[in-house]
């Protein structure tokens, strides 16, 4: 341990690499490692910063870093170290003998919303352009696709309309699917900031949350119940005149078809659907119209349903027709997951649209793609992630996957699944920093350097692009991600004759960017190294005198008649329901001092303050089934069956389990079902049947149908 008060080697300024905040923090260094972290006094974050920002870095110096290329020669041999000149030829080699036999769209293409968005930007064009496919996507499938496609189809934009600044504006703040305190701690004390201030929060949670206890008003509603609920407060404040008639009469087309779809969601329906009584939504429907400036936060609680499009529809339906869009403090704002989730997206790592959210289905747009790349462009979009791991095995499916910085075993649902399905893949190649659980059914192994080993650009959840610059040397033989690609690049496409070599040459990522520049001058024209140098820029920033969009929509809406649309947002009940030898809902979700598959937070000193796996379990349900707090206890579902410490609690309501997802050794998601929102393909994490059991059984019940 190096005392705080040595001096360090060297300060570098940089993003913080776990939430989408984006919080800026300076990196002290001594001896080639990091031993403190500082938040800089600068927005996003102005001096905040939350526990995984500050002592979460241990994976930096991890013994699990990956240093070396392996291979596998063939099906059951040992990986073997190599050099990067033999792993690069190993693995282009067996991707175009992929495609050559079954055609481009039997690879796929996984790109990384830990990566930078030059190295997103080269992963889709490494599918599109070397490949010929539109096979490309990446974790925003599992966490964010359903507001993607909501806010896309509706206002023609997929990011949020407003900025983090704004908190501090807005007199009332609709909280809802999102434990903000502990996914995003740094908005969650904004938050709480502006309720002690005189904003009038409402929070919409199953579970009582942080930020349930400094709401004014907590709409305690059923899981799975999101679209009826706002549906009710939607059809409320038109049926009670409370509606911005203006606004919608202005800049919003849909209205006939969307009121057909409402009518029978009143407050009694809505009460008797979800839980809430309906004098809670009537106060709560007033409460938003009326605000001079209100403002909706969401996160994974609305997108991760069989239904998560509805739910996220929902909510845009609701502030159009109250009129809060196009103005600071209001708007509708997706908290994003990961650190560069928004940038991923922007950057084309998506199987639909290419970067600047341009459609593939679009002729016109893919001609300007195949003069900017010198090569042709499939016409038919590509399968999500979730299609792709359900393909592997059939007919005409999935038989080469080429993953930067995921671990589909831990992150995808019903894990048994997905591992029968990679062990059928004929090529998986893995580039990541670390060993996780996906790492021992490699064929290809590709180590990278993390986020304080190279240069480039993070876009964080309000769109504000930051420059992140290297702390120190990758260690080993690991190279960044940009250059992994662009030597990939280059040899798929001299071997799939898909070629203008040429253009996988780059000098660094600071020349990427200059090509994302000229591809998209309306959104980052303005934004280059040199400015981001000296601060952050938002975009849209379409020229270099701009200082970036900070409100979106203020004007018009990024739709082709510059009007959003209000759309049906339709409830229907969760794809499983409880009942029989499965009485509870289980819900999956995060906790504060962990992330996501746990790979960067459980090799840092957070392990030390969150080491084991909880389950919160009702006290009601607690003594009807024997369970003991702080016990272990079974977590069984129609797909298995994982142990963990039972948490007796009234944070989550009777009936319903939470279980964090970042125990490997204990993974939720091989609880959780492969039932998809059939326009987002998300899978439902958040509404499973189970069962519990104490763990001090000798014979546990067998998991299964029930």
């Amino acid at each position: 341990m190096i005392p705080l008060r040595i001096q360090p080697d060297r300060v570098v300024p940089t993003v913080c690499p776990y939430c989408g905040v984006g919080c800026r923090v300076d990196l002290y260094v001594k001896d080639a490692r990091v031993y403190r972290v500082m938040a800089r006094e600068e927005p996003p974050n102005h001096g905040a910063l939350c526990v995984k920002g500050r002592f979460g870095l241990g994976f930096l110096h991890h013994p699990d870093r990956l240093k070396t290329p392996l291979i596998r020669r063939r099906k059951g041999a040992e990986l073997e170290p190599v050099s990067w000149e033999e792993a690069l030829d190993f693995a282009a080699d067996r991707l175009a003998r992929i495609a050559a036999e079954s055609g481009p769209d039997a690879l796929y293409f996984v790109s990384s919303a830990k990566a930078t968005n030059e190295e997103n930007y080269l992963m889709q064009k490494l599918a599109r352009a070397a490949v010929g496919t539109h096979n490309v996507d990446h974790c925003a499938r599992l966490c964010h696709s359903s507001s993607t496609a909501a806010l896309s189809r509706s206002l023609g934009s997929a990011a949020m309309s407003n900025t983090l600044e704004e908190i501090g504006l807005s007199d009332v703040i609709l909280v809802t699917g999102s434990n903000t305190t502990e996914t995003h701690p740094v908005v969650g004390a904004r938050i709480k900031k502006a309720a002690r201030n005189g904003a009038f929060l409402i929070v919409a949670d199953p579970r009582r949350i942080g930020l349930a206890e400094s709401a004014q008003l907590w709409l305690r509603l059923r899981p799975g119940s999101d679209a009826v609920l706002f549906g009710a407060m939607a059809r409320y404040l038109v049926e009670s005149g409370r509606y911005d008639r203006g606004f919608v009469e202005r800049r919003v087309e849909g209205f006939e078809a969307w009121w057909e779809s409402v009518r029978d969601y009143t407050l009694e329906f809505a009460e008797e659907a979800s839980g809430v009584p309906a004098e809670r939504i009537r106060e709560a429907a007033e409460r938003y119209a009326g605000a001079r400036a209100a403002a909706i936060y969401w996160a994974m609680g609305i997108t991760q349903h069989s239904h998560g499009t509805d739910n996220a529809q929902a909510l845009i339906n609701l502030a159009l027709l109250a009129g809060q869009l196009g103005k600071p403090g209001a708007g509708l704002n997706p908290l994003r997951g990961q650190n560069n989730v928004q940038g991923a997206g922007d950057l084309g790592a998506l199987p639909n649209v290419y970067p600047g959210y341009q459609p593939v289905a679009d002729r016109q747009v893919r001609k300007r793609w195949k003069a900017l790349w010198h090569t042709p462009q499939p016409e038919t979009p590509g399968r999500t992630m979730t299609e792709a791991f359900e393909s592997i095995g059939a007919k005409g499916g999935v038989r080469g996957i080429y993953l930067m910085g995921e671990d589909p075993i831990t992150s995808e649902p019903y894990q048994d699944h997905v591992r029968a399905a990679l062990e059928k893949l004929d090529l998986l190649i893995v580039q990541d920093i670390l060993k996780n659980e996906t790492f021992p059914y490699a064929d290809v192994v590709l180590p990278a350097a993390s986020f304080a080993e190279k240069h480039g650009t993070f876009t964080n959840t309000d769109r504000r692009v930051q420059r992140i610059r290297p702390v120190f040397e990758p260690p080993g033989e690991a190279r960044p991600d940009w250059w992994i690609t662009a030597q990939l690049g280059r040899r798929l496409a001299a071997r799939t004759g898909r070629g203008w070599t040429e253009g996988w040459n780059y000098a660094g990522p600071e020349a990427v960017w200059e090509e994302i520049r000229l591809a998209l001058p309306q959104m980052f024209g303005g934004i280059d190294y040199a400015r981001l140098e000296h601060e952050p820029l938002r975009w849209p920033c379409p020229h270099e005198r701009s200082p970036g969009v900070s409100v979106l929509f203020t004007d018009r809406f990024y739709t082709p008649s510059g009007k959003a649309r209000l759309l049906p947002a339709v409830w229907r009940p969760p794809a499983e329901r409880p009942g029989g030898d499965y009485p509870l809902v289980l819900s999956t979700g995060r906790v504060l001092y962990h992330w996501h598959g746990g790979t960067l937070s459980r090799r840092s000193d957070l392990e030390q303050a969150y080491p084991e796996m909880k389950v919160e379990v009702h006290p009601a349900d607690a003594e009807r089934y024997g369970i003991s707090d702080g016990e272990p206890v079974w977590v069984v579902s129609r797909r298995g069956r994982i142990q963990a410490v039972a948490w007796v609690t009234d944070r989550t309501p009777e009936g319903v389990v939470f279980a964090p997802f970042h125990f490997a050794e204990q993974p939720a998601n091989r609880l959780t079902l492969d039932a998809y929102d059939p326009t987002s393909k998300i899978p439902e994490y958040k509404f499973a049947a189970v069962r519990l059991e104490p763990a001090g059984r000798e014979t546990p019940k067998p998991a299964g149908p029930g």
